[in-house]
């Protein structure tokens, strides 16, 4: 769908469902279609799925986004959205259907079997086929090409692989460890807290500055 008309359809179905104050952006995000923001009462559209995408499904995206800030943030997809999704006109489902357009992945992770995945960023953890074992195996591990060639992995992917060879645990450090950064950068040697441990990165306060470092970035001092 042409971007302009998605984003004019979008603006007027928020003024029929009452949602004033709220506005619609284009993003771009590649892996989902829409987003409902709740902060800055915004819906967001992905640009690159927008483009790909009939008139039909993206106006269900919307609707979608639509139940999502009528039904408020504590409602998820449970009863209370696909309640709302439903009388607005939504399909009340989850995801896109199975059989809508995509983005391809730039990362494509194959199997010792031959099953695939793909990934719009370069893996930062270590992951194994579904399709051959539901949950992790060491043996199933995806090999991962850029574009079709090989690229350097994420340091945090690299150190969980060495330990993984070499039988050594992993370890994540919680709040208040004291350490060291060794990623390379300005903040090359400093010494910092850790205040928050994410997915893949830790939140190190160091003096007033918070930095976001990744696990595999810092060496621990405290013990």
């Amino acid at each position: 769908m042409e971007l302009s008309a998605a984003h004019a359809m979008a603006t007027g179905l928020l003024a029929e469902h009452g949602l004033e104050g709220w506005t619609v952006e284009l993003d771009l995000a590649k892996a989902r279609a829409g987003v409902c923001r709740y902060a800055t009462r915004t819906i967001g559209l992905s640009a690159h799925l927008t483009r790909l995408h009939d008139e039909v499904t993206v106006r269900d995206t919307v609707l979608h986004e639509i139940a999502h800030a009528i039904a408020g943030p504590r409602a998820g997809h449970g009863p209370t959205w696909r309640a709302v999704a439903r009388r607005i006109g939504c399909a009340a489902d989850r995801c896109l259907p199975a059989d809508a357009p995509r983005v391809p992945g730039a990362w494509l992770g194959v199997c010792p079997a031959g099953h695939t995945a793909e990934r719009h960023r370069r893996p930062e953890r270590l992951a194994s086929c579904a399709t051959c074992r539901p949950s992790f195996s060491a043996e199933h591990l995806y090999e991962w090409t850029h574009r079709g060639r090989p690229e350097p992995m994420h340091p945090n992917y690299v150190a969980e692989l060495e330990a993984l060879r070499t039988g050594r645990p992993v370890v994540r450090l919680g709040p208040g460890h004291v350490v060291r950064i060794v990623a390379p950068g300005s903040h090359h040697g400093r010494r910092g807290v850790v205040a928050k441990r994410g997915r893949t990165r830790y939140q190190v306060r160091v003096g007033r500055t918070m930095l976001s470092v990744p696990f595999a970035g810092v060496e621990l001092l405290d013990g």
